[in-house]
């Protein structure tokens, strides 16, 4: 018998080469402000999107740092109160994205996100303020969730805040956003989406629309990776990649993510680890780990990825990031054998890890840690 599952994505989903310069239409309101890294302002990426908003009055916020800060989201509320922003757009990376997306509850609502975030007592009201999330990574996923992750530095934890006030309006898909992304950051970003969804699709959550839609993105993402990374002007590879980034999304915002994300959070916060190198470094160590909790399902996607176990794929994981010049072991991050009982603690005490299909307790994330030392 099938068991029961939910799907819910309300998140309208705009696919087009250059389809970020013709986003006016689509945005009700006059006053915008655009939320970036301070990267894609200096560049001039921001300024282009800005300036095919005919009509509207434009403001931009680019003082986001990666894994954003409690105090850049109440800075950038601060700048979308000032403007009386109708209409918040993120552009970038999971960083920017994320601050938009609780930005454009507080643009409406008072206070800090402190208020509503690790151990705050308000609630979001109905959020009024448009949201448009525009990546210009291949990777995050975040414009097709309602997660956003934020670092509270003053208790010195990285953690999720789920709810629905962060689905998007629209999630706009340009894949030309993407030509300038260097190799390594196509690397880091690409295999933080196959994380995303090779965690959905083992998920004790998982359910059969995600299924599909994470094995499409696995597929996608194993045949272009290499091909985007050696050539950044390969532009079907370019496309392929940041599809297969919102498929993973889509996948994973129905189940949350796993073990892989809960051991990721130390490893950005304390070794300043990218969050896709902090994801996907445990990435074949899990794969061989779930082969018992989830053979059937394990098995059953290394066939569809041309693999003859699970075994085998992770080999193959493995090999693909050495080839991209990403790291497979800890101690490349810095990580010394006296700090993992500290990290395994830190990822145990996020509620996802439990949603990964073995036994995760401090024995098992321990043996874990330690094999990738």
């Amino acid at each position: 018998m099938e068991k029961a599952f939910h799907y819910y994505m309300p998140v309208k989903i705009l696919f087009d080469y250059g389809v970020s310069q013709k986003m006016a239409s689509y945005i009700a309101g006059e006053n915008v402000l655009i939320i970036s890294d301070p990267f894609l302002y200096q560049n001039g990426v921001a300024q282009r999107i800005g300036e095919s908003l005919i009509g509207k009055t434009v403001g931009y916020f680019s003082d986001i740092e990666p894994n954003p800060s409690c105090e850049s989201v109440d800075a950038a509320a601060a700048a979308a109160r000032a403007l009386k922003a109708d209409c918040v757009i993120g552009l970038g990376g999971g960083s920017s994205m994320d601050v938009a997306k609780i930005v454009a509850c507080l643009t409406r609502d008072e206070g800090s996100i402190y208020d509503y975030y690790s151990g705050g007592t308000k609630t979001f009201s109905e959020r009024k303020t448009m949201l448009i999330c525009v990546p210009t990574t291949a990777g995050t996923g975040s414009e097709v969730t309602n997660v956003g992750v934020f670092t509270n530095k003053k208790a010195g934890i990285k953690m999720p805040l789920v709810t629905d006030r962060f689905w998007a309006d629209y999630a706009v898909i340009d894949p030309e956003l993407t030509y300038s992304l260097p190799p390594a950051v196509t690397a880091s970003t690409g295999m933080d989406a196959f994380c995303h969804a090779i965690e959905a699709y083992w998920n004790k959550e998982s359910q059969p629309m995600c299924d599909m839609l994470a094995m499409g993105a696995m597929q996608l993402i194993l045949r272009f990776i290499k091909r985007a990374y050696d050539d950044p002007n390969d532009l079907e590879a370019r496309g392929a990649m940041i599809k297969a980034s919102m498929i993973a999304g889509v996948a994973f915002s129905q189940t949350r993510t796993t073990g892989i994300h809960a051991l990721s959070f130390p490893l950005t916060t304390e070794y300043h680890a990218s969050h896709g190198t902090a994801c996907s470094i445990t990435l074949p160590a899990f794969i061989r780990l779930c082969r018992e909790g989830a053979a059937e399902k394990l098995q059953a996607l290394s066939a569809y990825l041309g693999y003859a176990d699970a075994g085998a794929l992770a080999d193959a994981v493995e090999a693909l990031m050495e080839s991209m010049g990403m790291p497979t072991r800890l101690g490349q991050l810095g990580v010394r054998e006296e700090n993992l009982e500290h990290i395994t603690k830190v990822g145990l005490g996020a509620a996802i890890i439990q949603l990964t299909p073995a036994v995760m307790n401090e024995q098992t994330v321990y043996a874990l840690l330690k094999g990738i030392l």
